[in-house]
């Protein structure tokens, strides 16, 4: 599990997950910068793809709750 840091940046772009519910994954969308290990890389996630990747334990954001 990664622990992975929002950073709150909304941005136009595409999703660098492409998961399953992807909102932008050929064509830009509302997309949010998270910082990931190592070296605090930033990726750019959609939030449908943010919820899936905490959801399934890939990415764990601290002190964020999971509802299910």
């Amino acid at each position: 599990m990664k622990k992975v840091e929002a950073t709150g940046v909304v941005l136009w772009d595409t999703c660098a997950v492409k998961g399953k519910k992807c909102t932008a994954k050929e064509t830009p969308g509302a997309v949010t910068a998270v910082w990931a290990p190592p070296g605090r890389t930033q990726t750019n996630v959609c939030h449908a793809c943010l919820n899936e990747q905490v959801e399934k334990g890939a990415w764990q954001i601290e002190g964020a709750r999971v509802s299910r």
